[in-house]
């Protein structure tokens, strides 16, 4: 298929996950985005990252049940802590998973953060029929189109 990417996918974890089943909604999604890349639609190694508080990286490897602890929603999402891990200028492509309801603040960090990223580095898959309104843009899709916002998108573009 090409060469690899890096893919961070990263799943709020945050108190409001757990509201509608949106934690299940997002393992959903990050385990047909594995799948994705598995079945060779897409080339990319994977990162699963917990996003709360804190945002840390996952013990998961594709064709590995969802780590249990990925289910447990608490807290509010920081986005220092997420720019933290990822850096600046992260090393690959994020999948972010949320249903974007986020302090403030860390919204502003958040929007500032992605207009400095390179092209093509982000997508946002909305969580839930309640995800925020400020969840808008080229980048975001409904879980529904989680399809369509990973074909190509894995084969070329930042990496």
């Amino acid at each position: 298929m090409g060469k690899e990417h890096l893919l961070w996918i990263v799943c709020d974890v945050s108190g409001s996950m757990s509201e509608g089943g949106k934690h299940l909604l997002a393992r959903g999604v990050a385990r047909m985005s594995e799948q994705y890349c598995r079945l060779g639609y897409g080339c990319a190694e994977l990162k699963l990252v917990a996003w709360s508080k804190e945002a840390r990286v996952a013990d998961w490897l594709p064709d590995q049940e969802f780590p249990p602890e990925m289910l447990v929603c608490e807290g509010a999402a920081s986005a220092k802590a997420l720019v933290g891990l990822l850096g600046e200028q992260p090393h690959g492509k994020v999948l972010l998973i949320t249903d974007g309801f986020w302090p403030d603040n860390d919204a502003r960090t958040l929007k500032r953060w992605k207009e400095r990223l390179l092209p093509d580095t982000l997508r946002v898959i909305k969580a839930g029929s309640d995800a925020s309104p400020r969840l808008k843009g080229a980048e975001v899709f409904s879980a529904e189109e989680l399809w369509a916002a990973l074909d190509g998108w894995l084969e070329g573009g930042a990496a």
